[in-house]
Formats: C-alpha cells, structure tokens, sequence
C-alpha cells in the first residue's frame, strides 16, 4: 500500500464523519499539536484507554484503530503516543458512520 493511497483513504474517511464527530477528532488533533501526543498518565488527565488487538472484545463489530479517522497507518495514531496495533482501539475513537456493525455483547 502506497502511502499516497493511504492518504487519500483516511482523507476520504475523515469525509465520512459526521460534524460533531469531526469537530471531536480535530479537537483532539489540536491537543494532542499543542501538549503532545496523549498516553495514559502523561500528566495531561486525558485517559487514552488503549486496548491491544489481542483485547479487543469490540472487534468484530468494526471498532478498532484501523477503522478510526485518527489512524495513520503502520502503528501510528494522529493522537495517541505509543505505538497502536491496527486491530486495537482507544476510547477517544472516531469511526466513520456506517463502519461500526451491532453491538458488544456483555
């Protein structure tokens, strides 16, 4: 995969968000620009709640970074400091409409 083809597609996901959600993603960018990217404890008071692929239990109905409008690719997320598994997910998620399927069983 070309990263201008990567470009494009999370250009075109972040198209796909509703206002409020791309205000919420772009909020988020913003402050993660002007403090750094977010973790856990960073002294920020922002908790990330990252999840790895191996615990996600919201996989199978679409929610993970990979599907998120803040992933870049190869491991890297526009908010979240660490290095981030396409199958793993945070809290601060902004997922397309139409991408998340059903709802986590409990």
């Amino acid at each position: 995969m070309s990263n201008y083809w990567l470009a494009e597609f999370l250009e075109e996901m972040e198209m796909k968000l509703p206002p409020a959600e791309k205000e919420f993603a772009d909020a988020l960018v913003r402050i993660a620009k002007k403090y750094g990217k977010l973790a856990n404890d960073d002294g920020n008071g922002i908790w990330v709640g990252y999840v790895s692929g191996e615990e996600n239990d919201n996989l199978e109905i679409g929610v993970k970074c990979g599907n998120c409008a803040l992933y870049e690719g190869d491991g890297v997320c526009k908010i979240v400091a660490q290095q981030v598994e396409e199958d793993g997910y945070c809290r601060l998620a902004a997922i397309p409409d139409g991408i998340v399927k059903g709802s986590r069983h409990y």
